[in-house]
């Protein structure tokens, strides 16, 4: 679909937040409805909570969508504003107000978000309408969909390193929601601890920027790279923007590099990619329509926007950039092998997750950055969708996630059947959505054939995993008879906004679409472009031989699902045993939770054990509790002078006459010789 990209030369107008004072709405409304259900939520009816907390997500939406239609009005080029909300450090020559960026990648994210948000919110007030804290769970995804915003429009890095923690720190909150569950509060602990480890290296990175340019603001950043304009590094000296940035270390890389490996390590445990993803199928514990939010289109999504937007760094550090797309290419693949073993519906589709941000990387990796947004965008519907389906089959099936006690459900749940499907196909890349933003990674990868090998081999696998589970859930016979008949259809709450994703669903594909069909939209790439850089695209005869390639892999997933739980149901189980190790390694996971249970968990527990114990108690508080007694002995010493008696304290004051008067005369004797 893609055949080359070529590199934006990106330019950033300032302007004062006067006159784009809408842009404080999108951050004003998820806030405000925060505040409200946060302070107030317990003392209101739950109907009103619902109310502030859709409208609020609706507000920011709807701003965004007055965003756009001003950003639209305004030549291409110009297309990217800085609004300085207000100055916030200053120290000597560094600056870093707190600003924010409206560009047509913001925007679209932007966009993205409140949307598939306000359904999710729309579809959560039926889905907790009976939880006790439901004033809380609403207060909190306002919360989340706040710092998201405030990531995604962030004008420099230090505003998007608040927007960065604050959702992690409600992810923490919204996987542990349900936290008197054990399991629930461990997988929230996983998942603040795990992410914390690349949020180091983002720190790092963005302090090492600060170090190289002097400052924060994309722009500015952007400019002295392209440009190559003379930067004060914190080294000293004047030198071109490229040199302090190409700077060697001891180590062999250059300081450019490092950079963006941090900001990429960053992007890992944000985006769970290899070897930091253990926290996301866990974090499955927390209420559904948290998980639709968290692991469609909000915070997994951060990191890909993250390298996106920063992408006039990463082409500056080719090794930085070739590692992300491998790691994204191996990722993908790795994450679809164990959700194609799964049985909990809700961890297929976070292993589904995984490896669709696999994707994603894999086209920013390979420059593609406009074609990995685009799956972004596309994933960020079908993947909502799916997972507020699995919400709809755990609401009818009594919250049973074990889908070996599913099945026929269709006759019982057509609405909830029919929009997994169009999730489910547009996830397996056979209906246009999916199909085209996929397609386009892989064209993009096709000169690079492992990186590509990879890619089809995780298009196989995905169609077979989604197949598997929508045959399972929803076809067949019902496997549990208890939970069968009781199984019901959800409300219309519900119902609608599944629906209304099942018709985003489709309606996405109309954003890009390949050149051999007629029309030949080109939506956003054209809107993209001043930000990520033109896209050349290949003829219609090459973009329909690497569409039928894309297809072929998909319909192979498809068919060998079809064959196993199907057509001839026990002959998958039949190869599975044949081959023991294979399957034991693949269902355990790869083992890599024991792995890293063994080697840091349990010795990094032994380790702070060994140090409370020892020093902690040993040293620590050996010198506080002796720094007690010592105190203690001087006040009891002391103590003993104060007796109360007169002729005591006249006894002291005579004696320190005396002394006073044996200093001054042996002091006067000494001055006279």
């Amino acid at each position: 679909m893609v055949e080359a990209y070529s590199e934006a030369t990106w330019s950033v107008l300032k302007s004062s937040v006067e006159d784009w004072s809408s842009v404080l709405l999108v951050l004003a409304f998820p806030l405000a409805g925060f505040l409200i259900n946060g302070l107030w939520g317990r003392r209101l009816k739950k109907s009103v909570v619902g109310f502030v907390a859709c409208g609020a997500i609706a507000g920011a939406f709807i701003s965004s969508l007055y965003l756009l239609a001003m950003n639209l009005a305004l030549p291409p080029m110009q297309r990217s504003v800085q609004v300085t909300v207000y100055p916030w450090l200053e120290a000597g020559p560094i600056k870093i107000p707190f600003a924010l960026l409206l560009d047509p990648l913001s925007i679209a994210m932007a966009l993205t978000v409140s949307g598939v948000s306000f359904l999710i919110h729309v579809y959560s007030v039926d889905y907790m309408s009976h939880d006790d804290e439901f004033s809380r769970y609403f207060a909190l995804l306002n919360l989340f969909v706040f710092f998201m915003l405030l990531l995604v429009l962030a004008g420099n890095l230090a505003t998007m390193f608040i927007g960065w923690e604050g959702v992690g720190l409600c992810s923490f909150q919204l996987i542990s929601f349900w936290f008197t569950r054990e399991r629930a509060a461990e997988a929230g602990r996983k998942a603040f601890i795990v992410t914390r480890f690349g949020d180091f290296g983002f720190l790092v990175a963005t302090l090492g920027l600060l170090a190289i340019f002097g400052t924060l603001d994309f722009g500015d950043i952007a400019r002295s790279v392209q440009m190559n304009e003379i930067v004060k590094p914190w080294w000293g000296g004047e030198v071109h923007a490229l040199d302090a940035f190409n700077k060697p270390t001891a180590i062999g890389l250059t300081l450019g590099t490092l950079v963006c490996l941090g900001l990429f390590m960053g992007a890992i445990g944000k985006s769970a990619q290899f070897p930091l993803y253990v926290w996301l199928p866990d974090a499955m514990e927390g209420p559904t329509p948290v998980s639709a939010l968290i692991h469609a289109a909000t915070m997994v999504t951060a990191g890909v926007y993250m390298v996106a937007r920063l992408n006039f760094l990463f082409e500056k550090a080719p090794i930085a950039l070739g590692l992300v797309a491998v790691i994204g290419a191996f990722t993908a693949a790795y994450s679809a092998t164990m959700g194609c073993v799964e049985n909990d519906i809700k961890r297929v589709l976070a292993y589904s997750t995984i490896s669709q941000l696999g994707y994603m990387f894999l086209a920013c990796g390979l420059g593609a950055y406009i074609a990995g947004f685009y799956h972004l965008v596309t994933h960020a519907f079908f993947k909502a969708l799916l997972f507020l389906c699995a919400g709809s089959v755990m609401h009818a099936m009594h919250d049973v996630l074990d889908i070996r006690r599913m099945g026929g459900l269709a006759r019982k749940m057509p609405t909830t059947a029919l929009t997994f499907w169009i999730g489910g196909l547009a996830l397996a890349g056979l209906i246009p959505s999916g199909l085209f933003s996929k397609d386009a990674i892989l064209h993009a990868a096709e000169q690079q054939k492992v990186l590509w090998g990879l890619g089809l081999f995780t298009a196989v696998l995905t169609a077979f995993y989604t197949t598997r589970l929508g045959v399972k859930v929803f076809h067949g016979k019902p496997r549990d008879e208890h939970l069968y008949e009781h199984a019901h259809e959800s409300p219309d709450k519900m119902k609608i906004p599944m629906i209304l994703l099942a018709l985003g669903t489709l309606a996405v594909s109309v954003l890009w679409m390949p050149s051999f069909l007629l029309g030949h939209w080109k939506v956003l790439p054209e809107y993209l472009s001043p930000v990520l850089g033109e896209v050349h695209e290949p003829s219609a005869q090459e973009a329909l031989l690497s569409t039928v390639w894309a297809v072929g892999a998909a319909l192979l997933g498809l068919v060998i699902a079809l064959l196993a739980y199907t057509w001839r149901p026990g002959a998958l189980w039949a190869f599975a045993r044949s081959l023991p190790f294979l399957y034991r390694l693949v269902a355990g996971k790869y083992f890599v939770d024991e792995i890293y249970a063994t080697f840091i968990t349990r010795p990094g527990r032994l380790l702070s054990e060994f140090i409370s114990e020892h020093f902690d108690l040993g040293v620590i508080d050996t010198i506080v509790n002796g720094v007690g007694w010592l105190t203690a002995k001087i006040g009891s010493t002391v103590r003993q002078m104060q007796t109360g008696f007169i002729r005591n304290y006249a006894l002291y004051l005579v004696w320190a006459s005396v002394m006073m008067l044996f200093y001054m005369l042996i002091r006067g004797i000494t001055l006279m010789r």
